[in-house]
Parts: C-alpha cells; structure tokens; sequence
C-alpha cells in the first residue's frame, strides 16, 4: 500500500528533517570539539553587554512604540520628542518592574527559604513517622525508610552547615556583583541608543547588504530579519504572559488548599513554565520535594493541582496567548528542546523552539526553491 500526502505535507518533512539534521551537526560540533565551545563563550562574554542591550531593546520596543504611537499620537511634540518620551517610559517601566520584583517578591523567597531551613529537621521527622505509620499498617518493614530519612537529614542538614560555614565566603564574590551589575547597566544605555535610533541603525544595515549582496538576497535577508523578530517577539513575549499568569494562578491556588510555601513554590513554577513542554514538570519536582517532607499529604495534593494547571496552560491558556505562531509539531518542538538545552543549558531549552522555527523557514524557502529549479514535484519524491 503506498501512502499519498499533499505536496506541502511532503515539503514540510522534507524541510523539517533538513533543520533536524543540521541542527544536529552543529550540536555534535559543539559537544566534540570543546575549543569551539570555549571560543563561542569567551566571544559569548566579551559581547555579553551589546547581546543584553539588543534583548532589552527587543522587550522594551512595544512598550516604546505604544507611548509613541498611541498615547502621544495627537501630540503636536515632533518625532525625536515622541522617540525620547517613548524610550524613557520604556526604562522607568524597566526598572518599575524590576524593583517591585525585589522589593515584594525577593524577601517573601528569603523567608521561605530561612523558615524552610530551620524547620527541616522536624519536617523530616513528621515524615517519617507518617510513613512508618503507614508502612506498618501494610506490614511493611520500616528499616529501610529510617535508614533512607537518617540519610537523607544527615545529608541536608551537612548541607545547611556547609551553606552556613560558606558565607563568609560571599565576599569574594562581590566583585563578580559588581561587574554583572555594570554589565546591565551597560546594556540599558545600549538599549536606550538602539531605541533612540533604531530607525538609522535599520538605515545602515541595509546600505551595508545591499552594497555587499545581490538585490533578492537582501530582500530575503530583510523577509527573514522581520520573521525572525515577528516569532521571537511573540514567543518571548507570549510567554512571560503565560508563566506569569500560571505563577499567579499556582499562588492563589496554594493559598486556597492552605499549602505552605506559596510564594516560593508558585515563583519556581512559573519560572520554570518559560520553559515549554517540558517547564510545568522541572517546577513541579523541588515543589513536591519540599513539600514532602513538610507532610506527604500536602505533595500529593500539590500534585495533582500542578498536573491540572499544566492541562489547563498546554490546552487552553498557552494556545489562546500563543497560539501556532511557530507552526512546529510537538515532536520537532521537543527535539529543539532537548538539542537547544544540550547545547546552552536552560537558555537553551527556553530559545531553542523559536531558533528552530526560523532555520525551519529558512530551510522550507531553500528546499522549495531548489525542487522548483530541478523541475521535481513533491509526488516524485515517494
């Protein structure tokens, strides 16, 4: 029997098996070869400012375009007044955001983890005797779980100490402080100018590839720059909504079943769903944990309520904010996850989806261009 599929159908494997593959030789490239590893990072270091600076621009540009273009629209200011009033609500908005971070949610975290740390040892003895309790009503032998919860304590609580007899040592780290804080710094006033002038900026690059390239290849080179950002935007952006309304909702939840350590708990989940697909569940682990050795009841009940929510995000909130824009199935959805976090760690988990989509249209384009030269249709291919 031989299986017919549409002539698009066929162009989207083709395309899509071609990103595979590549994107898998440059991850056997970084992985076998550690000097082009270590070259990317220390180039990836050096350019940490501008690349920081260029993401800042990219999240802050909507808000700048909205003051510009919609609340001073029947301003009589000229243009480069509206640009610079635009820019500075885009910064003061920034560091709005990141203040009311640090003053509301950091010391909530601090506490928790504090409260967390001085009550471990009873957290771990109510467990144990819960599950002594319940092991010894099945007539189960108990040795193995004292033996697993004497581990377990003794390893948390070196732990703690080694954490304790550490931080003095914080010292030597300020100046690491320092220079990650001058970096950001750095990366506003890069972004201030890139938003100031992004319009000459835009100018140039394009004098630059047309008086180096062919005509259509710049033409496709801007086609692609504007994708590019049309995806990533709506990615990034798409997804901060979603795990933040997913952190709120795992919040609120957790108070209503009275759980303890909401705020830490719902920060981590919501963190963590910026990850797709595989987000909800890396969350879902240290929450449990903790959770368990307060009382076993409690990460049961958290379960379950974490297993809705993802139902609830993967099938009716994600799509309604995302939608298709990337246009992926779920299985090269989850290859680009596993490749990208194989490759960058978490970044890469979190940026792998949308660096994929593009190589996916850049390499759909390329496909159908060179079966249109060969004068071959998709039914002859199978």
């Amino acid at each position: 029997m031989k299986f017919k599929f549409k002539e698009q159908t066929k162009e989207n494997i083709l395309s899509l098996t071609c990103s595979g593959i590549l994107l898998l030789c440059f991850y056997f490239l970084i992985t076998n070869f550690p000097q082009l590893k270590l070259f990317l990072g220390n180039i990836i270091g050096i350019l940490l400012p501008f690349i920081l600076g260029f993401s800042l621009a990219f999240l802050l540009a909507p808000v700048t375009a909205r003051v510009e273009k919609k609340w001073l629209a029947k301003s009589k200011m000229k243009p480069s007044a509206k640009r610079k009033v635009g820019v500075a609500a885009a910064i003061v908005f920034l560091f709005v955001v990141l203040i009311s971070f640090m003053a509301i949610l950091i010391p909530q975290l601090l506490e928790s983890v504090m409260t967390l740390s001085t009550q471990l040892s009873d957290y771990l003895g109510k467990a144990n005797t819960l599950l002594n309790e319940i092991t010894e009503g099945l007539g189960f032998k108990t040795g193995w779980l004292e033996m697993v919860f004497s581990s377990s304590e003794a390893l948390l609580e070196s732990m703690l100490g080694m954490a304790k007899d550490y931080v003095p040592k914080i010292l030597n780290y300020s100046w690491s402080f320092v220079r990650q804080t001058f970096n950001f710094f750095i990366a506003v006033i890069i972004a201030v100018y890139i938003l100031l002038e992004k319009e000459r900026f835009t100018e140039q690059f394009k004098k630059l590839a047309y008086a180096l390239l062919p005509k259509p290849k710049v033409e496709a080179l801007i086609q692609l720059s504007r994708l590019t950002s049309r995806m990533f935007n709506s990615f990034i952006i798409g997804k901060m909504i979603d795990s933040l309304i997913i952190g709120v909702i795992c919040f609120i939840g957790m108070l209503i079943m009275r759980l303890p350590f909401a705020v830490l708990i719902s920060f981590i989940v919501g963190l963590t769903n910026m990850i797709p697909v595989f987000g909800p569940f890396i969350g879902a682990v240290p929450g449990i944990f903790i959770l368990f050795i307060v009382d076993p009841i409690y990460s049961l009940i958290f379960a379950v309520f974490v297993l809705l929510l993802q139902q609830f995000d993967g099938n009716i909130l994600g799509p309604m904010i995302l939608g298709d824009q990337l246009g992926l199935p779920s299985l090269w959805v989850m290859f680009s996850i596993i490749v990208g976090g194989g490759m960058f760690g978490i970044l890469g988990m979190f940026l792998g989806v949308p660096v994929f989509a593009v190589l996916y249209v850049v390499v759909r384009g390329f496909v159908s261009g060179r079966l249109k030269e060969k004068n071959i249709r998709s039914d002859d291919m199978l």
